[in-house]
Order: structure tokens, then sequence, then C-alpha cells
């Protein structure tokens, strides 16, 4: 029985109950004898108790029928609604879409890649500035950062345009990254699309990209293999003893920090004057420990070496970094720091 039907007939019985109440009424005075008025006041008509009993059986029946079903619907209505309602997004302001970008940031700074993926959402894209491998799941994103975050970075926005619709909001513009491994500054252009997802804002899209008008013409991809075979070529330097030759090795704008020299050199007579002293000693080096990193046209080998000193027989460990460029059709040293073993020299 629908509840319309159901409801119709509540009100018919009703009236139908009064009337049987009274109807019940004169049947127990009748079976008592007792008097009573010869034209009841009801419109309706009754023969006998036992048609007015019936009537009342059939009235309580459908009563509590409609009843059940009225509060069945409107419960099964009730839930039905509770459940169809999703968590609404709450309303941002555009700087409060802003500083999204920071809770990022700062998960970069934990150096933790399941940090920094949690930040994600569990349907999202990741289309990073050094690959070229779209991350569409927490465990590619994730090996993306296991790298990233070995150069230590973090950004700062430098511009900014919000976007907001229902459920979601977009922040574009661009970026400017300071690696704490290196020192260097890397500016970016970038896309993040957030969505509310467990009671929180996170990333469901997020393009980075190089700034194009910046992408030097002929560079070209270089592999971790290649970045260390970078080392032979300046080591095979050192062996022509011709400081001219090593310092050709270095970039234009290039800086070395050496071993054994408290100054700086920051241009090529520089560099070319300490060659001219170190190659005396006739070093020929050998790489005992390499960290690679890969960017877009740069790299970077860091670890350990040893260089054998011709002229006395003497061996002697020190710590390396080489950054390297893309330069005049080669790859050059942009920047060199070498140092002695600390722990020996302290001790």
């Amino acid at each position: 029985m629908s509840l319309r039907t159901s409801l119709r007939s509540f009100g018919r019985f009703n009236s139908m109950y009064k009337h049987a109440r009274s109807a019940s009424t004169i049947a127990d005075k009748f079976a008592l004898g007792q008097s009573f008025s010869s034209k009841p006041t009801s419109t309706l008509k009754y023969d006998t108790p036992m048609l007015m009993a019936k009537n009342l059986t059939k009235y309580n029946n459908n009563v509590t029928e409609s009843t059940s079903l009225f509060s069945k619907q409107t419960f099964f209505s009730g839930a039905a609604k509770e459940e169809s309602s999703p968590l609404q997004a709450p309303e941002l302001s555009d700087k409060e879409v802003q500083n999204l970008f920071h809770l990022w940031n700062d998960a970069l700074a934990t150096l933790d890649p399941d940090t920094v993926a949690q930040r994600y959402a569990s349907n999202s894209i990741l289309l990073p500035t050094v690959s070229d491998t779209p991350r569409t799941d927490y465990d590619s994103i994730k090996a993306y950062f296991v790298d990233f975050l070995q150069k230590k970075p973090q950004g700062v926005v430098t511009q900014s345009k919000v976007l907001k619709g229902d459920g979601w909001c977009l922040d574009a513009g661009i970026y400017e990254f300071t690696l704490g491994a290196t020192g260097d500054k890397v500016m970016a252009r970038y896309t993040f699309k957030y969505v509310f997802e467990d009671e929180e804002w996170k990333i469901a899209h997020h393009h980075s990209s190089v700034m194009p008008e910046g992408i030097p013409a002929g560079a070209e991809p270089i592999t971790e293999d290649e970045v260390k075979s970078l080392f032979g070529l300046w080591n095979d330097a050192l062996a022509t003893l011709d400081a001219d030759a090593v310092a050709k090795r270095y970039s234009k704008n290039a800086v070395l920090l050496p071993t054994v020299s408290d100054l700086p050199r920051t241009d090529y007579a520089l560099i070319h004057d300490y060659f001219t002293n170190f190659l005396q000693k006739k070093p020929q080096g050998e790489i005992l420990e390499s960290n690679v990193m890969l960017g877009h046209n740069w790299a970077q080998d860091a670890g350990l070496y040893e260089f054998t000193m011709g002229a006395t027989g003497d061996k002697v460990k020190g710590r390396y970094t080489f950054n390297y460029i893309f330069e005049d059709g080669e790859w050059k040293i942009s920047h060199h720091h070498s140092s002695v073993m600390p722990e020996a020299f302290l001790s």
C-alpha cells in the first residue's frame, strides 16, 4: 500500500472510528438494559453490534498499517538523504589557496619522500620538472621525490594566479627553488590543482616546467655514467701537465675552491695560476666514491677521490664536488670544490 493511499484510508477510518465508538456505546447500553436515545446523532447506521465491532477492527488494522508505512518511508527517506550528502569542501579565499603551497614546501623541508607524496590526492598526476615520466600513483610520485629531495630544495612563489570552482581550486604561476645541497637557484613554472579529500585540501594535479626562454639551445641529456666519465676528461688534462689544458675544462663563469689554497679562483687566469703550481706534483686522480645528480643542462658529481703524486709517490685523499654545465657544445666544470679529509686533519 502506498503512503498516499494509507493516509487517505487513515482519514476515512478516523471518521468511521468516531461512529463505531458511538455505536459501541449503544451496544453496551443495550446489553445492560440501559436507556438511550432512539435517534443516535451519527449519520452512519449500523444494523448490529457485531457489524460495528467488525468495522472497528478493520479501522484499527488499517491505522496500524498506515502508521507503520509512514514511519518506514520517513525513516528511509531521511537515511537516504543523509547518505547522499557529500562532505562539502570549505570555501577558500585566494590567500588561503596560495597558502596551500606552504604545506607542500614544508613537506619538502622534511626531506622525507613519504611526507611529500602524502600531500597528493589518491587519484593525482605529477608532471615533474626534471623527469619525462608522468607520475600517476603514490609509488611513482614518491620515487621522484626520493631523488629530488637529495638537492634539499626549498621554494618560494614569485607570481601566483588563483582560480576556484565547486570543490576545487587552482594556483598557477612561477616559483623559485634554492637547492640547499649546492646553493643553486632554479626558477620554474607551476600549476597546482587542489581537491578536498579526507577532510583536507590535497594536490590532484601538479605540473612543473623549466622557464622555456631560459633553455639554452643545444643542451643535451646526460646519464649518470656519462657524468662520472667527465672526471676522466679533467684527469686526462692533468696528465698533460699543461695548466692551460686544465683551465679550459672549466666554464666561463666557473668557481674553483682548491684543496691547498685559501683563495677562491673565479676566472680563467686564477684557475690557470693554481694549476701552474699544482701540476708540478704530477697528480693523477681516482674516484673512490661518486654520487651523481642530474638536472636540465647541469649535472653534479660529489664524493671522494685519491691522488697519487707522481713527483713524490705520495697518496692524498680528498672530498670533491664537480658541477657541470653544457657550454659551447660540451660539458664543462662550473663549480669545483675540493677539500682534505677533515677527521685526520682535525685530530
